[in-house]
This record gives structure tokens, C-alpha cells and sequence, in this order.
């Protein structure tokens, strides 16, 4: 199964995550969401995402639990995971040892300009132009 060149925001509050879906989408990442851990795995399983976003506390479970659950998967354990915490990474110290994990964001530092540049350099997207509404939606 090909990787497709989108991202995805697992984030159940849905006033964050239209903070992030604004930006980033207006940035050209192409971007899609999802609000529980169910809908993330199923996501993950038939349309393989470059990058996945996602935040520790979820309505039906731990994003803790799906990376541990991706992270055995030939498929799923590849793709690239950036956590969103309330929660300081000194608070959940394991993710330095989970193979998929490569970053840890404190929700409230996040600077969403920033993140959407280093979006778009880990997904070799282009700098300095977007991408076509259609993709990016």
C-alpha cells in the first residue's frame, strides 16, 4: 500500500484542532482529522498517512496505546509520529524509547507557522508556494 502525502490531526477538541486545520491547510499541508483513537487506527490502516499528529488524551483511549499498537506493524510503524500533549515530555518520558515517535510538542508552545515549515520540510513539500486548495483539503 502506497504512503499517501498527507498528514494526519488526531485531536478530539475540535476548537484545536480547527486552530490547526486553519493554518496548516491555508500553508498547503494537505491535512486530514480525526477525533478518537478508533477513527486514527482505521485511518492509518487503509490509507497510510506521511506524518501523523497526534494527541495523547482521546475520548476512547490513549494516543499512547495506538503508537505502541502501530509501532510491531511493518506499515503502520513506519510512519512518522509527532505527539501534541497538554502534558510536559518529561511527564511521558516512554516516547523516547517508541521507534515511531520522532517529536513531542507541548500544545501550549506550539507556534503553528513553525510547525507547518517543519511539516513541509519532512515532507519535502515546496517552501515559498502552496499547493492547490484541492490537495490541501
Amino acid at each position: 500500500m502506497a504512503r499517501e502525502r498527507r498528514v494526519l490531526l488526531v485531536e478530539d477538541d475540535q476548537d484545536t484542532a480547527d486552530l490547526y486545520l486553519e493554518q496548516l491547510r491555508r500553508d498547503g499541508i494537505p491535512l486530514e482529522h480525526v477525533r478518537n483513537g478508533n477513527d486514527a487506527d482505521q485511518f492509518v490502516r487503509d490509507r497510510v498517512p506521511a506524518l501523523i499528529l497526534i494527541d495523547l488524551r482521546l475520548p476512547d483511549g490513549s494516543g499512547r496505546e495506538l503508537i505502541e499498537t502501530w509501532a510491531p506493524d511493518p506499515v503502520a510503524g513506519a510512519i512518522p509520529i509527532w505527539m501534541l500533549s497538554n502534558d510536559g515530555p518529561e511527564d511521558n518520558l516512554w516516547w523516547h524509547n517508541a521507534p515511531n515517535v520522532q517529536r513531542y510538542f507541548l500544545k501550549s508552545r506550539v507556534i503553528l507557522s513553525r510547525l507547518s515549515l517543519e511539516i513541509r520540510a519532512t515532507l519535502g513539500l515546496p517552501y515559498g508556494e502552496r499547493l492547490d486548495n484541492k490537495m490541501a483539503s
